[in-house]
């Protein structure tokens, strides 16, 4: 029998070694490029103006992102189409890690039911990095209103059907789709006027031009602390730790659960290393006693969960807001 050469020998298993090292090298690459990420300033879009809920949560993990990876997180507020403008622009972002969206149920779960022409798809365009926190509406009414509890206000509704009205910021706010929940399982007939913004709802909830709300806990807190308003209930199931004296509507309305998230989402095809990177990161600053206190302190609580967890909450309140906009009648404008 012909043997080969050594050399042939060597050849060949340099080949397989060379081939071997060339299938790997993506995976040495996606792990080179997370371990060095970020190595230039991320972007933070935000889909409201400046000042708002969103806009200060965005902008205190953004802040402390700076600080841990010594790389500027830049927030950018890009407002309109109640979030959509902010959200397809991070759909269709080069997904490399450096554009992320802070989101809320509009963007992720609620707009597609109250707009028309929706340019991304919530599930399929954008990656779940994590839920930043939960903040709760508080429902309450104008001081003339004569109930004082949740279970007043639904006896009162119901002997005066058409005849009480609901202020909102505006169609399909997070204010809107919580009322005709409320309304949806309770069976009273109350009347929706829609405002832009909770400013001027306000303004008429304190004039008595309507009679009741269930609007942003921040937002209404200071009006319920000067008795402009008077607070009946927190719109979650159970009392909410920072308001421990407040009731909570889910103590009378049995399953009744409806508030506002805030979160940072990526476009889909960002690296998976990267997304858990950054999770990573913002659970251990929102779960530390500074990023605790800080978030307690505008009315919200921290939550922190994984990719997964985030994904599976999106696709259950989108289920739920999709029922209460069909028994609201709700059509996409």
């Amino acid at each position: 029998m012909t043997k080969r050469p050594a050399s042939a020998h060597l050849t060949r298993r340099t080949v397989l070694a060379g081939a071997a090292a060339l299938g790997a090298t993506p995976f040495l690459s996606r792990a080179s490029k997370a371990a060095a990420w970020p190595d230039r300033p991320v972007k933070f879009v935000v889909p409201f103006a400046a000042g708002g809920t969103t806009d200060i949560l965005g902008r205190l993990v953004a802040q402390k992102l700076s600080e841990d990876y010594g790389q500027q997180f830049i927030v950018e507020n890009k407002p309109g189409a109640g979030g959509n403008i902010a959200a397809d622009f991070v759909a269709k972002a080069e997904p490399d890690g450096y554009t992320f969206i802070v989101g809320t149920p509009g963007t992720h779960a609620i707009n597609k039911y109250v707009q028309k022409n929706m340019p991304y798809d919530p599930i399929k365009d954008i990656q779940p990095v994590t839920i930043i926190a939960r903040v709760p509406n508080l429902m309450s009414v104008n001081p003339e209103v004569p109930a004082k509890t949740v279970a007043e206000f639904i006896a009162l509704a119901k002997s005066k059907p058409g005849q009480l009205f609901y202020g909102t910021p505006g169609l399909g706010s997070t204010a809107h789709l919580a009322t005709e929940l409320f309304k949806s399982m309770t069976g009273i007939d109350i009347v929706h006027v829609p405002y832009k913004g909770s400013a001027p709802a306000l303004t008429d909830l304190v004039a008595g031009r309507v009679h009741v709300m269930i609007d942003n806990l921040p937002a209404v807190l200071p009006f319920a602390e000067n008795n402009n308003v008077r607070a009946l209930a927190i719109s979650t199931a159970e009392r909410w730790p920072l308001l421990p004296n407040i009731p909570s509507i889910g103590e009378t309305v049995k399953g009744y659960d409806a508030a506002a998230w805030f979160t940072v989402a990526a476009p889909a095809k960002v690296s998976k290393d990267v997304v858990m990177k950054l999770n990573a990161s913002i659970i251990k600053y929102i779960k530390s006693p500074d990023g605790i206190d800080r978030i307690r302190k505008l009315g919200g609580e921290p939550i922190g969960n994984t990719p997964e967890e985030m994904q599976a909450f999106v696709i259950a309140e989108t289920e739920k807001w999709g029922k209460v906009a069909e028994f609201a009648k709700i059509k996409p404008e």
